[in-house]
């Protein structure tokens, strides 16, 4: 008796689960969806990939998006791949480079499409049950517009010591300040009390913030550090408010939630990831946002102007 005892309480401890799981299943196909942040870049990212998806796939098919948005914590990505892999989902598809890594920790042998890695092919992403996109900004470029202010002796580099899309931009701004005698301060957001490094920047700096999803989550409290000493600010994801930002340099997001969804329809009709060749995505948006230039007094030169893809007025 005891012994049938236990066997209940087990069952009763599994039967939400069970039933949770039971009624996905009946519904149709699940796709798992992992962000590396819930921010605004990977948001737009995901409206179009859900979408897209559901135009691509056959008339009377359900399919339903599980979509797990984390803090951007080592801890919180694991947790997010292993629920996914509980559901045994048919596809995981993951924007970022630390929520895919998180996921390829785990082995789980399910299909995974990424999206919104920066320069996948310098990344150990890779194997047979993946594939995806990525990006790519010509980050020398960026440098060479926040040159052509005048008077930019250094360049703070906002950055996430725990996203290895931020680190590897960080070390190559690094890589390409040096060349041009630029000085790189490192600031390591790991919280809001590290953004106050911010404050206190002289008149010849200037920010860059890198792709980093803890950032970007801070966002507003960097760009209120930087606005007290009227510093430029350069990013590499679009900024949504269109205040505070004078420069971005960026691929739209929505082109690869697009190609994502094409790659996990393949998948869902039959196709193997290995056989789905990635990509890198390579063409920029460049924004310049003259109402912040004259907040912060800078006369934009009228030669950054005419390359630019729109100018914010």
């Amino acid at each position: 008796m005891k012994g049938y005892k236990i066997h209940w309480l087990g069952f009763l401890l599994l039967l939400p689960f069970l039933l949770i799981f039971s009624t996905m299943s009946a519904e149709g196909r699940q796709i798992g969806v992992i962000m590396t942040g819930d921010i605004p870049y990977y948001k737009e990212m995901h409206q179009a990939f859900a979408e897209s998806l559901n135009s691509l796939v056959p008339e009377g098919e359900k399919i339903e998006i599980i979509l797990q948005r984390p803090f951007p914590d080592s801890i919180a990505w694991s947790n997010a791949a292993r629920k996914l892999i509980a559901f045994d989902v048919d596809v995981i598809v993951t924007y970022g480079s630390p929520a895919t890594l998180a996921v390829m920790e785990e082995k789980s042998g399910i299909p995974v499409v990424y999206a919104g890695v920066y320069d996948p092919e310098r990344t150990e992403i890779g194997g047979k049950n993946i594939t995806g996109c990525g990006y790519k900004v010509p980050l020398s470029s960026l440098l060479r517009y926040l040159r052509r202010l005048g008077g930019i002796d250094k360049v703070s580099v906002v950055f996430s010591g725990i996203e290895e899309d931020s680190v590897r931009q960080k070390d190559e701004l690094e890589r390409l300040a040096g060349k041009q005698n630029i000085t790189l301060e490192e600031i390591n957001v790991r919280s809001r009390n590290d953004i106050k490094r911010l404050e206190g920047l002289t008149e010849d700096d200037a920010v860059f913030i890198t792709g980093s999803s803890l950032a970007h989550l801070w966002i507003n409290d960097i760009l209120t550090a930087t606005a007290k000493d009227k510093d430029p600010v350069a990013d590499v994801f679009p900024d949504p408010d269109e205040t505070g930002v004078l420069m971005t340099l960026y691929h739209p997001p929505k082109d690869q939630g697009v190609k994502a969804a094409e790659m996990v329809s393949r998948i869902l009709g039959g196709e193997h990831p290995e056989n789905i060749a990635s990509g890198v995505h390579r063409e920029t948006e460049l924004v310049f946002n003259l109402i912040e230039a004259n907040k912060i007094g800078i006369k934009l030169p009228i030669q950054l102007i005419v390359e630019a893809t729109r100018v914010i007025k």
